[in-house]
């Protein structure tokens, strides 16, 4: 039995790449800059105070670094020293050089520090509050945005209120009501009333963030922010065609608006891709080379089927940094689709960093594998393992599900044994090794890293029900794995594999009807090919045999490839 599946149903790429259109996402920098940026630093000269020796030679290695576009060290030296002297040029410098970088976490770090050593320097505000939001620091953010005297600050308003849903209950009810407070001591600032229609949207309160918004409106029929809101509020709340009539009159008033096109065709994706690739076409036009645009439009392309549009495309995108290697990936895909292993082998090989190289990884070593090129994806893996230790619990998991996916069972479980070596109490690695055990037959050895992860963990929910669901399946041990699921359950009753699992248990204890109603409940929740082999299972032993066979139907419309629903219908159909 596959847990992963059971507990994790991955969605379709396109779905995943659609969430990243949607949301217009770009793939984040790194802390650390170590490659050279397209142009230089802003230089801005300083006067040096009496510093002692070294902290003089170190700045003026900073600067020489910086006229090289060694930014990592003159970023390094100044956040050291900002920290060793609290002189606050040298801060601000650090502070500068940080957010050229785009290096957020050290920006937030250099700008905080600046702030405390100048509390009135509204620039260290600013950045300081900048950074907090971008760190989902929500709270200490629009405290400090609030001290701040400057009409460039309202933008940020909007942008915490957008963040607040990443947080807490608590921390959205503490932005409302700070939100609340501010619009009172300034009723002429339209961000703000955005704001709390924002966090209203976020409440589910979708008439009041839709008043909010009209109220905006009426003072500024042309306020982008408030007309989002509205469209946004319209679509969430059920109305998706109210909205995009009301997004398409007022981007006919303002044609050339690149933000209301954008969630207008942002809109359309969600039930009409046609339309939705005609608007980003038109913002193609209105921006040509923005790489967003670009991607967005391959990627609609590529949905729909448009396979040589989709490649002239990403082809535009494969060498720029903001693009390159997400480009990269769907050519590799997309080269996979037309069974050209070799050309997709090449482009994954280019994907280097960001949220695709990951599943490059994996699809370049399937790959080898199904070539016979073992050797060469075990010293790729290993290769990575020394160049990034930081990640090498994630690859030897990437390597070993490889090895599981191409039935390599033993391979895949000597890899985990190896990695375990490290870290013997790894929850992870022991799962996986459980799970590529329990393919092969192994029970005794599932059940013994299953309760190795339960000794240091009792509540581990996955533990529980991968035990459980074993004993149940494999094993006459039904009251044992009643109890193990049974926690798992009480642990969380929604996850409908668990639920499955419940059911599943119930059936092999006799309990019928309470077997089916779980795995209805299951389904319905869930529709997949494993849980239909179970309900129909259950339905043909309790006479309900025409149901049966329409719920083994549907499993496999689900999964056509199934191999679990045929088995259970030979054995069950050769017994009548």
């Amino acid at each position: 039995m596959n847990f992963n599946k059971r507990t994790n149903k991955l969605p379709q790429f396109i779905a995943l790449a659609g969430a990243c259109l949607l949301s217009a996402c770009a793939t984040q920098k790194p802390e650390i800059v170590t490659e050279v940026p397209p142009e230089p630093a802003p230089k801005q000269e300083i006067v040096y105070k009496n510093f002692e020796p070294e902290t003089l030679y170190s700045l003026i290695v900073a600067e020489l670094a910086g006229d090289r576009q060694r930014y990592d060290i003159a970023l390094r030296n100044y956040l050291q020293q900002a920290h060793h002297t609290r002189d606050p040029a040298i801060a601000a410098r650090a502070t500068r050089i940080a957010q050229f970088l785009g290096a957020h976490q050290f920006t937030l770090n250099a700008s905080l520090l600046w702030h405390e050593i100048e509390p009135e320097n509204q620039e260290a505000q600013i950045i300081a509050a900048t950074e907090l939001t971008s760190a989902n620091r929500l709270i200490e953010a629009i405290d400090l945005a609030k001290q701040i005297d400057d009409p460039s600050i309202d933008s940020l308003y909007i942008t915490i209120a957008a963040r607040a849903d990443q947080a807490t209950d608590i921390e959205r009810e503490r932005l409302l009501t700070t939100f609340n407070e501010l619009n009172l001591a300034h009723p002429d600032k339209p961000a703000l009333l955005v704001g709390l229609g924002l966090l209203h949207a976020e409440q589910h309160d979708f008439d009041q963030a839709i008043t909010l918004a009209r109220q905006v409106q009426k003072q500024d029929p042309q306020n982008v922010a408030a007309i989002k809101l509205e469209a946004e509020s319209l679509a969430e709340s059920g109305q998706l065609e109210k909205a995009k009539s009301f997004l398409l009159e007022k981007l006919e008033q303002q044609p050339t608006s690149v933000s209301l096109r954008l969630h207008y065709a942002r809109l359309l994706a969600k039930d009409d891709v046609e339309a939705s690739r005609e608007q980003f076409r038109i913002l193609n036009q209105q921006k040509p080379g923005d790489p967003d645009f670009i991607f967005s439009l391959a990627l609609l392309n590529h949905e729909l089927g448009d396979l040589d549009n989709a490649k002239e495309l990403y082809g535009q995108l494969v060498h720029t940094p903001e693009r390159g290697t997400s480009a990269n990936y769907y050519l590799g895909e997309i080269a996979r689709e037309q069974g050209n292993d070799d050309l997709a082998l090449s482009y994954y090989l280019e994907v280097k960093s960001g949220p695709d190289f990951f599943p490059a990884l994996e699809r370049s070593t399937d790959i080898l594998i199904s070539k016979g090129e073992n050797t060469e994806a075990n010293s790729r893996f290993a290769s990575l393992r020394e160049q990034f230790p930081e990640m090498r619990e994630r690859l030897y998991l990437a390597q070993a599900n490889s090895l599981v996916r191409h039935k390599q069972l033993k391979p895949a479980v000597e890899l985990l044994t190896e990695a375990l070596s490290f870290d013997e109490t790894n929850s992870s690695l022991l799962y996986a090794r459980a799970m590529a055990n329990e393919q092969r037959d192994l029970i005794h050895l599932t059940e013994e890293d299953l309760r190795t992860i339960l000794q240091y963990d009792s509540n581990n929910v996955t533990a529980l029900n991968a035990l459980g669901y074993t004993l149940a399946d494999r094993t006459n041990r039904y009251d044992e794995a009643y109890e193990l699921i049974k926690s798992a359950l009480e642990l969380n009753p929604q996850d409908p594999a668990i639920v499955d699992s419940m059911g599943w248990v119930q059936y092999k204890l006799g309990n019928h009807q309470n077997a089916i109603e779980y795995l209805r409940k299951a389904m319905a929740a869930f529709p997949d090919h494993e849980v239909a082999a179970h309900l129909g299972e259950v339905l043909w032993v309790t006479g309900e045999t025409e149901e049966a066979q329409a719920i083994w139907n549907k499993g496999l419309e689900l999964n056509p490839n199934s191999d679990i629903i045929p088995g259970v219908m030979k054995k069950l159909q050769g017994n009548r």
